[in-house]
């Protein structure tokens, strides 16, 4: 099964483009089973409270957080979707993040190290800007990518996947956007 979080709000955006494009690419490589999870309609509560942040360390979780770690256990893959908003992850995907990849779950230490315990699982990204992407300097992309790939693919033992940038995505022309699905089509062939 092939998990896709999407971190946008709405459906008919670019962002929304993207996602159908994807969906539908991954089904024609052979992925029968792609589930869609849209943070916006399906995964409000986003805020890591103290008492939840306890429980988790004592292995429990919320019945939300709960389901959503048994659809990231039985993925064979997970792609997030999302916009580039002040630098990084919408914040209801930041929430998500923080709920759902919990100590117990996603990683335990050892002293101060990390386990990780996500066994290898590829994570894919594909993320929006409205800067264009020679504009989205070398520097950003790589904080940024470097950021995930680090404190959350490493950490927590996913195998994350090189990042699909799409930028200028507000000002770009219809061509321009066709030409943006068509490098979404080729990213999900990676999954067959």
């Amino acid at each position: 099964m092939h998990y896709i979080i999407y971190m946008h709000p709405t459906k008919d955006s670019f962002n929304g483009q993207v996602l159908h494009t994807f969906e539908q690419a991954l089904k024609q490589t052979g992925n029968e089973k792609v589930y869609v999870r849209h943070l916006y309609e399906s995964f409000t509560d986003v805020v890591l409270s103290n008492a939840e942040y306890e429980d988790s360390l004592k292995g429990l979780y919320a019945e939300d957080v709960q389901h959503e770690q048994q659809m990231l256990q039985e993925a064979k893959t997970v792609t997030f979707i999302f916009p580039i908003w002040w630098g990084g992850f919408p914040a209801i995907g930041k929430g998500y993040l923080d709920r759902v990849l919990s100590y117990g779950f996603a990683f335990e230490l050892e002293d101060e190290t990390p386990i990780p315990k996500m066994n290898n699982k590829p994570l894919g990204l594909i993320y929006t800007t409205g800067s264009p992407e020679k504009e989205w300097n070398k520097a950003e992309k790589d904080d940024f990518e470097g950021i995930v790939k680090r404190s959350i693919s490493d950490f927590c033992g996913f195998n994350m996947l090189k990042p699909l940038h799409l930028g200028y995505v507000v000002q770009a022309s219809e061509d321009e956007h066709q030409t943006m699905l068509q490098r979404v089509k080729e990213y999900a062939v990676q999954y067959e």
